[in-house]
């Protein structure tokens, strides 16, 4: 055993004994210069390992699990999907997942209604309350934005999708840069950092929770960061003008404000919710959110939806109707992928 590999396993060991990654780097005495490949070493044993222990439970009677197959077929789904800036969303069902992988397989003539799907899942109004009560306003990077979250929901709402847009784009980078360790007092990372972020799972958390979807999720954040919303304008455009650059400077004449990039958006920050949730190995808060306390926010973006069966001033300056923000009207809550 190479001595990468016995570094691993014993930072494997270290971790599944709830130690942190600051702990562990002291307790073995890692220099930074090591733990790239250390812990990148850790995290493909790791992922291995689980993937074994998958294999083994597939067939079991009464235990439900994504085979590694399916986890495989996600993967390459993502990998299309990424293309034109999107992925499966995290609440996604295998109805869902056989509906957009048949769809995915004529993109990108496909594009609109593989985005009408995902956007009935993800902006169904008690699955924004849930987010926003069980994840966004319990997580550390992500809770200090949690009223700038709730004015983009409600300007898509009101089909606003300019406002909400313009409101979300920057949070997605407040997020990434305060999950790198930027506070108010500190130098803002390098731009290239910043890009690589999803790329530098492993030197985050070498052995996170669920890893399977963990590596799912990384892969397709790292595509879409750096193909579109990162993506060097002097490099080409990105796909329907889905990059943080354009927006912030404005620096064509074409739309991006649009509502199939508002989408985008709740997506990448849904997954990346995903991502922080398996890196931190701690229970899912939203699976102990009561009725009760998403019950008003439900109620709130329920009547703010309905006030689009009238002709409201957005749809009169933007040409938009009730139509652009249906959702499902049955929700389904059970039997997501995982």
């Amino acid at each position: 055993m190479t001595k990468s590999e016995t570094k691993a396993n014993e930072i494997i060991k270290l971790i599944e004994q709830g130690k942190s990654v600051d702990t562990i780097r002291l307790e073995l005495s890692i220099l930074p210069d090591e733990w790239n490949n250390f812990s990148n070493k850790a995290y493909n044993i790791y992922l291995a390992k689980v993937k074994k222990e998958r294999k083994g439970i597939e067939n079991k009677k009464h235990v439900s699990a994504t085979s590694n197959k399916q986890i495989l077929e996600i993967i390459e789904l993502n990998e299309k999907l990424g293309d034109y800036a999107l992925l499966l969303p995290i609440f996604s069902t295998n109805g869902e997942l056989n509906a957009i992988s048949d769809l995915a397989t004529n993109l990108p003539a496909t594009e609109t209604e593989i985005i009408k799907i995902i956007g009935r899942i993800t902006l169904h109004p008690r699955l924004r309350a849930l987010q926003k009560k069980g994840r966004i306003e319990k997580f550390d990077y992500f809770k200090i934005f949690s009223k700038l979250i709730d004015a983009a929901i409600l300007s898509y709402y009101r089909t606003n999708f300019i406002s909400c847009y313009l409101t979300l784009l920057p949070v997605i980078e407040g997020v990434i840069i305060r999950w790198m360790g930027y506070t108010e007092t500190s130098t803002k990372p390098e731009f290239e950092d910043v890009r690589k972020f999803f790329k530098n799972y492993a030197l985050r958390q070498p052995c996170p929770y669920n890893v399977l979807f963990h590596n799912v999720y990384v892969k397709v954040c790292d595509k879409i960061l750096n193909k579109h919303f990162y993506k060097p304008t002097t490099t080409g455009n990105s796909w329907a003008n889905f990059n943080r650059h354009v927006a912030s400077h404005l620096l064509n004449d074409n739309q991006f404000g649009t509502k199939e990039n508002c989408i985008r958006l709740f997506i990448l920050l849904d997954a990346m919710t995903e991502i922080f949730l398996y890196e931190s190995r701690m229970a899912d808060p939203r699976f102990n959110i009561r009725n009760d306390e998403i019950e008003n926010d439900i109620n709130l973006y329920g009547t703010v939806l309905l006030d689009n069966l009238t002709p409201t001033p957005e749809q009169t300056i933007f040409g938009t109707t009730y139509l652009d923000v249906k959702v499902w009207e049955k929700l389904v809550l059970t039997a997501h992928l995982q």
